[in-house]
């Protein structure tokens, strides 16, 4: 994609408001994490985490790439342990999610969880008054 469209789709695309994810929504569509204990206090530390990824069982983007539009999405691995990039736009996933990533103060659980999350639109910025 070039330059302008990637703007132009960026602007498009928060209008939109799209949902974030949250662990409720992560427990509803991939089950529950093994060894995490259902605490208020660790739910609100994993809502506080996975609020950075969008929502992937929305009307919107049907398991599709919201910065593109594939329905094909195919993820290379970049040089960042656990972070995948889409081959058609650039878009980077998120694959692996470790506990330490979530809550540096505890463990929260024992082991990563695999599963491919986009970054939530509203975490990207673009500098339009930078040159070409």
């Amino acid at each position: 994609m070039e330059r302008e469209e990637v703007i132009n789709r960026l602007k498009e695309i928060k209008a939109m408001q799209l949902p974030k994810m949250s662990y409720a929504k992560f427990k509803e569509y991939y089950g529950i994490i093994s060894s995490f204990e259902e605490t208020e206090e660790n739910i609100k530390i994993m809502d506080e985490y996975f609020c950075k990824f969008l929502d992937p069982r929305n009307d919107y983007i049907g398991n599709g790439c919201w910065l593109c539009g594939s329905k094909n999405v195919c993820l290379s691995w970049g040089l960042a342990h656990g972070i995948a990039y889409s081959d058609c736009c650039g878009l980077s996933y998120k694959k692996y999610h470790y506990p330490d990533d979530i809550c540096k103060d505890r463990k929260l659980f024992n082991n990563r969880v695999d599963i491919s999350l986009q970054y939530h639109p509203d975490g990207f910025e673009i500098n339009e008054e930078e040159g070409e």
